[in-house]
């Protein structure tokens, strides 16, 4: 992101496997998981990989004061709906080399994005609007079987707490430090735009 001049770079990895998907963040070592569940229900789980901790939500619970609905958005990092606003310029390639670039103009805000149809991934993103400007690039693509695997087992393995009963322990340093630090509720997966769509996210890891 680019604003008065200034850059800001974040990075995450975001992880797929079949109806499992996950937000990777290395600079706060925290994981966001979302698994897609029977009747189109959303279990969202939080890791805590510095700590080896994690805290599981119940499908349709709320987290951070919004039900978990839109599957798209977590594993293409772009809701369904929002994509279907875009307007299609050029596209090049074929399979999963096809690229699409699409277009958005909205209230003085101009989207750019590459669209890799076959991956259901964002090539790259170019948002401006205002004084500010956008851009998130896909860096790295791999589909290696057994690092992914790996990814979701090791954090089967961290200590869960229900986030139903972190109120009623009171004996944990963690769940303690974690809620006065606001990382239990506070923050959100993912990208906006100026009417709150969800629009996309980082850097990807498929």
């Amino acid at each position: 992101m680019t604003e008065h001049g200034k850059k800001q770079t974040t990075a995450f990895w975001l992880w797929r496997d079949g109806n499992k998907v996950a937000h990777q963040y290395p600079a706060t070592q925290i994981t966001e998981q979302w698994d897609l569940l029977g009747n189109n229900w959303i279990k969202p789980t939080r890791f805590f990989d510095h700590y080896q901790r994690a805290i599981e939500y119940q499908p349709g619970e709320k987290v951070h004061g919004k039900q978990e609905q839109d599957w798209p958005h977590r594993y293409q990092l772009i809701s369904a709906q929002q994509l279907e606003k875009f307007t299609l310029k050029s596209e090049q390639g074929e399979g999963c080399d096809k690229r699409q670039t699409l277009e958005l103009n909205s209230n003085n805000e101009k989207t750019t994005l590459v669209w890799l149809p076959q991956l259901q991934l964002i090539h790259s993103l170019q948002r401006h609007y205002g004084n500010k400007q956008e851009q998130w690039q896909l860096v790295t693509l791999a589909h290696d079987r057994k690092t992914i695997n790996t990814f979701f087992a090791v954090r089967q393995n961290y200590q869960a707490t229900d986030y139903a009963d972190i109120g009623d322990d009171h004996t944990d340093p963690f769940l303690t430090q974690m809620v006065t630090q606001g990382f239990i509720e506070g923050g959100a997966s993912g990208f906006y735009d100026t009417q709150g769509n969800a629009l996309a996210g980082h850097e990807h890891h498929h």
